[in-house]
């Protein structure tokens, strides 16, 4: 079984049950089908960023709080191609980083944004701020109804806790990396 398929399982189970929420209740809150939810907590399947990111907002924690194991090394290194990863039809993102700053969450991602229609990202909760730098390719993102257009080089900031868009353009790939700083709660 993938370590991060497991981490994943381990952590939902776990912040599940500390709020006392039965795996019914938690798939009806958050959308995510009973089914789906009972092989994600067996360890089985492939969870999209869509199904993730619905669990943890029922569960009131951030993506990487399901992707990464509670306790981290005093030194943290992440080679080429490892790291927990989450896709969905449009994402497909790496985690870099998740700590606790100044009363502050901060996770970092590496982020690619796959061509061929938006992703239309719900909100955050408030406080939420999403950053981007994009090494290659050129990218439409931010507060709906307003995003901005971006090339390589390019950096943005924007409150997330607004509907937000991503989408490629120009038939690319594009390769960013995505900061998203929140409140520690």
């Amino acid at each position: 079984m993938d370590n991060s398929v497991k981490t994943i399982a381990a952590n939902v189970r776990g912040l599940r049950a500390a709020r006392g929420l039965s795996a019914a209740g938690l798939a009806r809150a958050s959308g995510v089908a009973r089914a789906t939810l009972a092989e994600l907590e067996a360890g089985r399947g492939n969870p999209t960023v869509e199904t993730l990111y619905g669990l943890a907002s029922v569960l009131g924690v951030t993506l990487a709080d399901l992707l990464v194991e509670a306790e981290a090394p005093a030194v943290q290194v992440v080679r080429a191609g490892d790291g927990p990863r989450v896709s969905g039809p449009v994402l497909e993102a790496r985690l870099l980083r998740q700590a606790a700053i100044d009363r502050a969450r901060v996770e970092v991602y590496e982020l690619h944004v796959l061509p061929g229609r938006p992703r239309r990202a719900d909100p955050h909760a408030a406080g939420v701020v999403e950053q981007l730098l994009v090494q290659a390719g050129r990218l439409r993102v931010g507060p709906e109804p307003d995003p901005v257009e971006l090339g390589p080089g390019d950096f943005v900031a924007f409150d997330g806790s607004a509907a937000h868009v991503y989408e490629a353009l120009g038939g690319e790939r594009v390769v960013a990396t995505l900061v998203m700083t929140s409140p520690d709660s």
